[in-house]
């Protein structure tokens, strides 16, 4: 019983990130001229964010950009990476 709900688990981990990234390519999508965060650090995309998105998914876009910003420590462990 532990042993399927360790790999249930394990299932749903692998499934939720390859949606997040789909998540994130759609929702940026939506923006016009996104900054590369690849080339930005996590203080540039913030600042980005904070000026230029002004509906509600101001939280959702900083975190899509920043998950991969070229300074952030957690990049290897983001998902999609």
């Amino acid at each position: 019983m532990k042993k399927q709900l360790v790999a249930m688990g394990v299932a749903i981990a692998f499934l939720s990130q390859a949606s997040y990234a789909t998540e994130c390519s759609d929702l940026l999508s939506h923006y016009k001229r996104v900054p590369d965060p690849t080339v930005k650090t996590m203080r540039q995309l913030k600042r980005w964010v904070k000026r230029k998105i002004k509906d509600g998914n101001q939280k959702a876009v900083e975190e899509c950009l920043v998950a991969n910003a070229a300074d952030n420590p957690n990049k290897a462990t983001v998902a999609g990476q």
